[in-house]
């Protein structure tokens, strides 16, 4: 599921606070929302419905219309009931992995912003993708494993700075947050864990510029975590590495078309 910011931050170093109407959970959602948050979501009953109602707070704080989109990804507990009368609007994928659930949800989502909090910095100061960073403003104890925090996080973050010339702190913080035109450019095909590293990938090839906003990271409320520590850490690196091999093979091969230089047989003259 996804975790949700616990306060907002100052506006110096990039770091920003929203403008501070929103949709009431319950409420017909908007048409034309100002604001989506999509939530992907597999037996999480104990922490969705907090997470939905923690979401159109920060939409009515903000003062913007919103709607929340769960994206259920075949629960077999009471996500789908709890999602639903805390008022979200439920969406089931039926192709399970994370990648896929994300897809679903920003097919669904219909408003200009996908996620809240971030909007200012997305609108007033020109950044297509805001990225959540949970390393650099407190993280509750045993919210993360120490393996993913000091090992997998940054190394994986390491190695998409280098490889694609990006300067992220905590690239597999999954609140971040995209302007409408910005995700139009990206395509994004993963269907497990690595979305994450895609997602990044795809807005750095695109020259989408990001900013970063620290967020409280908080420990799970109940319900299995997801992610698998060395299957899914392989999944990203095989995608970072291979999507920089693949990009680099086709530009060599085109700067290789350019250098050849075309020769043309002399017309036949008519006698």
């Amino acid at each position: 599921g996804c975790t949700l910011p616990g306060h907002l931050m100052t506006k110096q170093d990039r770091f920003y606070q929203p403008q501070a109407t929103g949709t009431s959970p319950g409420s017909q959602w908007p048409a034309t929302p100002d604001i989506s948050v999509v939530m992907p979501c597999l037996n999480e009953q104990d922490s969705v419905a907090a997470a939905v109602r923690e979401a159109f707070q920060g939409i009515r704080d903000a003062e913007l219309t919103g709607e929340v989109v769960v994206v259920d990804n075949g629960s077999s507990d009471m996500s789908v009931d709890h999602a639903t009368l805390a008022g979200a609007r439920v969406v089931i994928e039926p192709l399970r992995g994370y990648g896929n659930a994300c897809r679903r949800g920003l097919r669904e989502s219909r408003g200009q912003v996908v996620v809240p909090r971030f909007v200012q910095a997305l609108s007033d100061d020109g950044f297509g993708l805001v990225l959540g960073n949970r390393l650099h403003s407190g993280m509750e104890d045993k919210a993360m494993p120490w393996l993913h925090r000091y090992v997998g996080n940054p190394g994986l973050t390491a190695v998409l700075n280098v490889l694609y010339s990006t300067s992220v702190s905590d690239a597999h913080c999954g609140l971040r947050a995209i302007g409408r035109p910005a995700l139009a450019q990206l395509d994004l095909q993963a269907s497990g864990m690595e979305f994450a590293s895609e997602f990044l990938i795809e807005a750095a090839t695109h020259d989408v510029e990001f900013a970063e906003i620290p967020i409280r990271y908080r420990r799970r409320l109940g319900g299995e975590p997801k992610l698998r520590t060395f299957r899914d850490g392989w999944r990203h690196l095989r995608l970072l590495v291979g999507r920089r091999l693949s990009t680099r093979t086709a530009t060599e091969s085109a700067q290789q078309d350019e250098k050849i230089t075309p020769i043309h047989e002399p017309a036949n003259e008519l006698a």
